[in-house]
């Protein structure tokens, strides 16, 4: 039998009893387990809802299988732990599960969730949070098989959570009440509206290493191939160029330390090499780091083709992290990506020229598409865009084989390619359960306003 909960909307008071009651017993943050609540405000055609949520002990939880230091397991009862012990706080299951259930404790840099009371449940005693609740909306369940079990508004993410949801329907149509007030909509789309993340400078303070160990990997990849493909040196003083890949990527390596909540843990990252993509992009980073000095050391010994793929697989598992942790995130090449952009990078030093052109104009076409409707309110990209890696082909074009016009693209071209890498972090979200219940709400709301709207003769 599998544990999970069982929760009655038509119940719940919005006392949030559960919520400091998994406080006070398990001396967790808040949030571990949320009230959550939609048209609070009690606006008209939207039921209103509350749902009490923390882990949902899903029967293959992505939690556990991306997490690369195999710090969680699951129990006989389908209970999912997480072992503190081994936690090394790098925060990628907080972007694998789609219910926002592990939290990240800033303070001791390791995450933190639901446990289902484990050690009440060996004294025959139910959770906390079921116990504090005063009017039974919430209760744990024992059952085979939670699937199938959900109302038609809960998002399908393709993990079967232990939870079941009762009650949330409205015994009546509700109805429309008409309005010639703009205020009465625009109140409306301020509630249901899906905003967008807050607090971008803080987010990418946040982020920074990514941010960076992503551009050091890319680039060492390149020069490491064109090095090795060209038999040459791409930049001046052979010496020093040969050293530079085997220096980006081992940069790469200490910075992506820099981001996880307990580095002295880091040796855990590929325990789970088989499952995890984090896993794979370190041991390929590693390996990628090998390569470079063993062609550092001895040039020629490993076979040009084996380097190129080592550095094609180790730019794709990049990509493979967020691909992963998004499912929506579609592999679709595009400026944000490592593979596509490695591959631009790589055409600044081939020749023909033609190449460079090409890439380029492939990269303008997906930044316009990504950034260039008015709905997104995007302009400024698009604009710097242009100013950072569409002149830099302006200038080779005019001005061929001038030294100061040549390093004038070069540093364009390259801050460009920095910061379409800083974009793509900002517009990185996983999906989020109350954001993704939110926007249903928000669709079927319209939809049910418009046809009421047609049916009385509204404009």
């Amino acid at each position: 039998m599998r544990k999970g909960f069982t929760f009655d909307a038509a119940l719940c008071v919005s006392c949030k009893a559960c919520s400091a009651a998994c406080i006070l017993e398990n001396g967790l943050q808040p949030g571990t387990r949320s009230l959550f609540a939609w048209n609070d405000h009690a606006l008209p055609l939207v039921s209103v809802i509350n749902l009490s949520m923390a882990c949902n002990h899903c029967a293959d939880p992505a939690c556990a299988s991306g997490c690369p230091a195999l710090a969680y397991s699951i129990n006989s009862d389908g209970v999912v732990i997480h072992h503190p012990d081994r936690c090394m706080g790098c925060g990628y299951c907080t972007w694998r599960c789609p219910y926002d259930a592990p939290k990240i404790n800033t303070a001791t840099g390791i995450i933190e969730k639901c446990h289902f009371c484990a050690d009440r449940s060996t004294e025959g005693i139910k959770p906390a949070c079921v116990t504090a609740c005063p009017t039974g909306a919430l209760k744990m369940t024992e059952i085979e098989e939670y699937d199938g079990m959900l109302p038609v508004w809960f998002p399908d993410t393709g993990i079967k959570p232990s939870i079941l949801i009762r009650n949330t329907e409205p015994g009546y149509k509700p109805h429309l009440v008409p309005s010639d007030s703009e205020a009465y909509d625009a109140e409306d789309e301020e509630q249901y509206s899906v905003r967008p993340i807050p607090g971008n400078a803080v987010r990418l303070k946040k982020e920074w290493s990514l941010v960076l160990f992503s551009v050091l990997v890319i680039a060492a990849s390149v020069l490491l191939v064109i090095r090795e493909l060209s038999n040459r040196s791409v930049l001046p003083g052979s010496g020093f160029t040969a050293m530079l890949p085997l220096l980006l990527a081992a940069g790469a390596m200490a910075v992506s330390v820099a981001h996880l909540g307990r580095p002295g843990r880091s040796h855990r990252a590929a325990l789970n090499l088989i499952r995890s993509p984090l896993s794979r992009e370190i041991v390929m980073v590693m390996l990628l780091s090998a390569t470079a000095l063993v062609s550092w050391l001895k040039p020629g010994i490993i076979p040009q083709p084996v380097t190129a793929a080592i550095a094609v697989l180790t730019v794709i598992a990049v990509d493979l992290v967020y691909f992963a942790a998004d499912r929506r995130f579609s592999l679709r090449l595009h400026t944000g990506q490592a593979f596509f952009t490695a591959l631009y990078a790589a055409t600044w030093f081939t020749e023909p020229r033609i190449l460079f052109i090409i890439f380029t104009m492939l990269a303008a076409v997906s930044v316009v598409l990504r950034y260039g409707s008015a709905e997104k309110g995007e302009p400024q990209r698009t604009l710097y865009y242009i100013r950072a890696m569409s002149l830099p082909l302006v200038l080779l074009l005019i001005y061929p084989g001038n030294p100061l016009t040549d390093l004038i693209a070069t540093v364009l071209f390259f801050a460009g390619i920095l910061a379409d890498r800083l974009l793509f972090y900002l517009d990185f979200n996983p999906p989020n359960i109350k954001d993704t219940i939110k926007e249903h709400f928000n669709t079927e709301y319209e939809k049910e306003r418009d046809k009421q709207r047609e049916d009385t003769g509204l404009s």
